[in-house]
């Protein structure tokens, strides 16, 4: 069957329509937001998601809301994070309405906290909806090796340096006067008279010799009186 030109032009309308639908549905659906610091996503991810944290740039492993300290969050429109887990470097933060998401990275929120007015991208509707879920992204910091004492007793030698001191020999000079040494013998003991006869070293023998030569000389001068009387 042939065309007329009305057919065709009322076909080619009918076309033009369908193309513009399916293009506002297609745009309808792109996930917008007004936040500057979040790159919008359209999927279905939750804190199990295998892709949780590799999603938008995300990187580390997920962290539960529990490890922050924040206000706003889940049924709010609006997420304030005023503290950031310790021991954990964190990546950046998801939040979730509806089947859309916002990825926050770090860098781009700045590393001054708070982290204020965190939000979901709008619904199809171009309406903020409610915040369904969301969560954070980070890494362990590593701890450094904590010291611990040896169970075994070392025993420590002590060195000890001896420093000697070079005697100087001072130099005597004419003007110097010798010190004076002066020596004290010890009086040697005298024996007892015994103890000298008993050792054979006495002199009581010579006494007992003189009174008998003095008895005899006594003697000798008496006989030789009588004779001459």
């Amino acid at each position: 069957m042939r065309l007329t030109p009305l057919t065709s032009a009322g076909l080619l309308g009918a076309a033009a329509v369908a193309t513009l639908a399916l293009a506002t549905t297609a745009f309808a659906d792109e996930p917008t937001t007004d936040d500057k610091r979040a790159v919008p996503f359209l999927k279905n991810v939750d804190i199990n998601h295998p892709e949780a944290c590799t999603v938008g740039g995300l990187t580390g492993t997920p962290i539960h809301p529990d490890k922050f300290t924040y206000t706003g969050g889940d049924n709010q429109q609006y997420l304030d994070i005023t503290a950031l887990p310790a021991g954990v470097t964190v990546t950046g933060v998801l939040v979730k309405g509806g089947d859309k998401f916002n990825v926050y990275l770090a860098d781009k929120l700045g590393d001054a906290l708070p982290w204020d007015d965190l939000r979901s991208p709008f619904n199809n509707g171009g309406q903020l909806p409610q915040i369904s879920h969301w969560f954070g992204c980070g890494v362990v910091e590593e701890q450094p090796p904590s010291s611990t004492p040896s169970s075994s007793t070392s025993t420590s030698t002590s060195t000890v340096t001896h420093t000697s001191t070079p005697t100087s020999t001072p130099t005597s000079s004419s003007s110097e006067v010798a010190p004076t040494t002066t020596t004290t013998v010890a009086p040697m003991p005298v024996a007892d008279v015994d103890d000298l006869a008993a050792t054979g070293f006495g002199s009581a023998w010579l006494v007992g010799l003189g009174a008998a030569l003095l008895a005899a000389g006594a003697a000798v001068l008496l006989v030789l009186r009588r004779r001459s009387a």
